[in-house]
């Protein structure tokens, strides 16, 4: 008798000890309001850039774009992290400010278009190449109640057949069509420079007491260009790869030729004038291009110490504010050669 109560008693600890770990299990899975950057990926942009009738550049060394990757954390991620050094980790306010990550991946898709536009300008620019620019008003977000054919990047150039500018004169003209707005849209292709025409009727709703379209605009343009320029990105999002691209198109162009043993990675926005900006997750990114192989760092000048945190000790870090600046840092130091024509 006191051997079956003893064999009961093992039962319900062993249930008690399984339900504990079960549960245990569920909670160490459950999402926290905290987020991680860890090192991503590096990658050769010659291989994501295309110029028609651009030269074989498989003999020349390599020009890096670098990215981070974004993570929400478990309990058990979290936990994991703490013996990483490579991951920071910030509360989701600190990522996200008052959006929503949902927000955020369309905002960073839309940053990406558009710096890939920039590059390419910046890179014409520098080599004083001509384009035609279109001025209009660029998506940045769509509402889940927006029309589901305009997406972040829509340049919107016409409303109702009237020409639209400015932010402002879009604005207005939404505020003055009826419920249904014809919307005509320079679309990026799969090229850049060689923008697709569309032709949108969107229908407004209310919110807050006015009609709307429900998306978010911001100043835009759109490029023409003679021979266009092809970025491949897929699905990353972001404007960081801005420096990097530039070169890459200048690499592509044939205006700049890499020193066959030469492998650096640049990060930093770009704007028209070849003028480089702040971007974030800099020492993690250092880390992945030091895992890759670069000898050197490219990076905005405010973020050479977060650069330089990351203790990569075969990679050197230099601060750049401009694309001229990185180009003659380049040169003189032999890593590429360049080509203007006079």
């Amino acid at each position: 008798m006191a051997a079956q109560r003893a064999s009961h008693k093992a039962v319900r600890i062993g249930v008690i000890a399984l339900v504990t770990l079960a549960i245990g299990a569920t909670l160490g899975f459950l999402p926290l309001s905290s987020y991680s950057f860890s090192p991503g990926d590096a990658i050769a942009v010659r291989g994501e850039i295309a110029v028609p009738g651009e030269m074989n550049l498989s003999s020349q060394g390599s020009i890096l774009m670098t990215d981070v990757i974004l993570m929400q954390l478990t309990p058990i991620t979290w936990l994991m992290d703490q013996f990483d050094s490579s991951v920071s980790i910030y509360p989701a306010a600190d990522v996200f400010g008052g959006s929503s990550p949902s927000k955020l991946v369309q905002l960073q898709l839309g940053q990406m278009a558009d710096s890939k536009t920039a590059a390419v300008l910046a890179a014409y620019n520098f080599a004083h190449r001509p384009y035609t620019l279109t001025p209009g008003a660029t998506i940045a977000t769509v509402t889940s109640k927006a029309d589901s054919r305009l997406k972040p990047g829509d340049l919107i150039v016409a409303i109702d057949g009237a020409t639209v500018k400015t932010v402002a004169g879009a604005v207005a003209a939404v505020r003055d069509a009826a419920s249904k707005v014809r919307l005509t849209i320079l679309r990026e292709g799969a090229s850049v420079g060689k923008p697709v025409k569309v032709e949108i009727t969107a229908t407004k709703y209310y919110l807050d007491g006015r009609m709307v379209l429900g998306v978010g605009l911001q100043q835009g343009y759109s490029v023409t260009l003679g021979v266009p320029v092809r970025i491949s990105t897929g699905e990353i999002g972001g404007p960081s790869a801005g420096l990097a691209f530039t070169l890459g198109v200048l690499q592509a162009m044939g205006v700049i030729t890499v020193a066959h043993s030469a492998r650096f990675a640049a990060t930093g926005t770009i704007d028209y004038a070849g003028n480089v900006g702040d971007v974030g997750g800099v020492r993690q990114k250092a880390i992945a291009v030091g895992r890759h192989g670069a000898t050197l760092f490219l990076v905005p000048p405010q973020e050479v110490g977060a650069a330089r945190s990351a203790k990569e000790q075969n990679l050197k870090i230099v601060g750049v504010s401009s694309l001229r600046g990185a180009i003659d840092y380049l040169v003189a130091h032999s890593l590429i050669s360049l080509k203007l024509p006079r």
